[in-house]
């Protein structure tokens, strides 16, 4: 069985660079992440346990937090049960291959259900909810949300910032995907929609919740194939069996999403590493709070290097998959850090004829709506290493034949270039080598036979 606990286990045994508890006390509002920040500039990242921080309320926590799970690809590596060098196209393959294997939940009575053992009152400023950029409206809660859609019977489970309005009240931001649209159908009917934040699980139930999936999947099902095995899920305690939540979560905050109310949230840095504007969002009523004894929070820095990796592993997945059915020598595709994990995609194909190439990033812009910019190369080339890719497109490429601009297609709305709309445009450019040009042969070095 996979929680939270099996993963720390795991991720202590890779010494300090993969794992640190920091005992020592810090503030929640803005110290916990201008460390996470010095550790990147490092350019290290380990998984953090934050061990004495403060609430919101200003008292002690009893609750850990732990953080920076996402921040390197050996982490994510690891939370897929591989070996932590498994990296790159291995995790790539690995990913798509549990992605299609969905797996039914198993519904548990409560008395069997870790995150039941304390009923808490709901209050949110109890718990050690971060402030995360100088510029920031205020504290932000930064995991998932779970709602099913009372129309089709299918849950989605998903990423929202909410800002903390006050102990019971939370405005929640939307990208137009599937939690929005469950939000509208039941808004339509002057419903509230029930929903459900998990505050700690096992990482790979968080790469889960990012795989590509149509409205129509239960993202329970598709969660348990990344998993590896059954979400077990318990009936919520403001809902009961209308909404079902995770059973070995450290953690659940239960609300709804009320109808025809909104407030201001933002500004807020968000994956874009710009602040996203104020808007006017949804509210969510806070309704109960379920946990375990010695629950451990998480959050997810965002806007950093764990949130592009977060939103770019699970998509590499889906993506590949989805070049794969038109390129079939697809070799491998990565969403940088440098494009967010969202804006930029390379992909390595196989080359057999010309057209391929655009081919293939027009099955990625299919594959995610963020993506803005597709860079194609050779096989030869290593698509983990930006060098190499922007290396190619030195070399390769020429501006004139090479590159393709497709106009009015749709985004996101937090894209800084375009602010408030959700579309812009998409750039392709082929950085392999041209069948009609004799290109010399790469330069290589003879090994190296002695010892260093």
């Amino acid at each position: 069985m996979l929680d939270l606990r099996t993963f720390l286990e795991n991720a202590k045994q890779a010494g300090p660079e993969g794992f640190l508890e920091i005992k020592e006390r810090h503030d929640i509002k803005f110290e916990v992440c201008a460390l996470l920040a010095q550790l990147e500039k490092q350019r290290r990242a380990p998984v953090l346990l934050f061990s004495d921080l403060n609430t919101l309320g200003g008292s002690p926590s009893p609750f850990p937090l732990l953080t920076n799970t996402f921040a390197s690809r050996e982490a994510c590596a690891l939370a897929l049960g591989l070996p932590a060098e498994k990296n790159g196209l291995d995790l790539v393959l690995e990913f798509q291959r549990r992605e299609a294997e969905r797996m039914k939940p198993v519904i548990l009575g409560r008395k069997d259900a870790p995150v039941k053992e304390v009923i808490a009152q709901p209050n949110l400023h109890a718990l050690p909810i971060l402030t995360h950029h100088l510029e920031d409206k205020g504290p932000y809660l930064t995991m998932t949300w779970s709602a099913k859609d009372s129309e089709s019977g299918v849950y989605n489970s998903s990423f929202h910032r909410c800002y903390v309005r006050d102990e019971r009240h939370l405005v929640m931001f939307f990208e137009r995907r599937h939690l929005w649209e469950y939000y509208l159908r039941a808004e339509r009917r002057d419903e509230s929609l029930p929903v459900a934040c998990v505050i700690g699980h096992h990482p790979s139930y968080y790469l889960g919740n990012c795989a590509l999936t149509g409205i129509e999947v239960d993202e329970y099902e598709s969660i348990g194939g990344i998993m590896g095995e059954p979400l077990r899920l318990v009936p919520s305690e403001t809902f009961g069996e209308r909404l079902l939540v995770p059973a070995d979560a450290e953690m659940v905050i239960e609300g709804r999403i009320l109808p025809h109310v909104r407030d201001v949230e933002g500004p807020f840095g968000d994956f874009t590493g710009y602040y996203g504007p104020p808007t006017e969002s949804p509210i969510v009523e806070i309704t109960a709070i379920t946990h375990r004894r010695d629950a451990i929070c998480m959050g997810i820095f965002v806007g950093h290097r764990e949130h592009a990796l977060l939103g770019a592993i699970p998509k590499e997945g889906s993506i590949y998959r989805k070049v794969q059915n038109v390129v079939p020598t697809v070799t491998a595709v990565c969403l940088p850090v440098s494009g967010t994990g969202r804006f930029h995609c390379y992909i390595s194909i196989e080359k057999r004829a010309e057209g391929e190439a655009n081919l293939a990033a027009m099955a990625a812009f299919t594959g995610s709506e963020l993506i803005k910019h597709v860079i194609v190369v050779d096989q030869d080339i290593d698509v983990y290493d930006e060098a190499q890719v922007l290396w190619a497109v030195a070399t390769r490429v020429d501006a004139a034949t090479d590159i393709a601009i497709i106009d009015r297609v749709k985004g996101s709305r937090l894209d800084p270039v375009h602010p408030g709309k959700d579309w812009g445009s998409k750039m392709i450019i082929d950085a392999c080598r041209n069948e009609e040009i004799s290109f010399p042969g790469r330069i290589t070095a003879a090994d190296y036979k002695k010892e260093i």
